[in-house]
């Protein structure tokens, strides 16, 4: 009697090491196939034609998902003309400025691994003006 408590006891045992053992691969396995942590950010500063920060700025944060541009978010910049997109996933995105009594302005810019937290500055410009809003090249922000 003893030997069949000692074989099924030895049984069970093997079977809980083999379920365990299949639930560990398992979450390896999922840790690999998940996409990187949404860890960078943009810093927007929004300028008027004379180069002063803008306040009060409606600034748009645009992706492009299957050959489409899909707003993500928006904010409006401080009385240092800066506002900050954050939790952003590489890629590139579009951000577009727009204030009525000034006029508006757009870039582009990527977010990347060698680049996680870029700055850039969006001049605004009136329709007037005929460029429909100067942009600077993006600059990586110090960390």
């Amino acid at each position: 009697m003893f030997r069949s408590i000692n074989s099924v006891a030895l049984v069970l045992a093997a079977f809980a090491l083999a379920v365990l053992a299949s639930h560990a691969v398992k979450a390896d396995d999922s840790a690999t196939s998940q996409p990187s942590a949404s860890n960078g950010s943009i810093t927007v500063t929004v300028v008027d034609p004379d180069s002063n920060p803008v306040n009060k700025v409606t600034v748009k944060i645009y992706t492009k998902v299957e050959g489409h541009s899909k707003a993500l978010n928006s904010a409006k910049t401080g009385k240092d003309g800066k506002c900050t997109f954050s939790a952003l996933a590489n890629g590139d995105y579009k951000l577009t400025a727009s204030k009525k009594s000034i006029g508006k302005g757009s870039a582009t810019v990527s977010v990347t691994d060698d680049s996680a937290n870029p700055s850039i500055t969006i001049n605004l410009a009136s329709a007037d003006a005929g460029n429909g809003g100067a942009t600077t090249a993006p600059s990586a922000q110090a960390q």
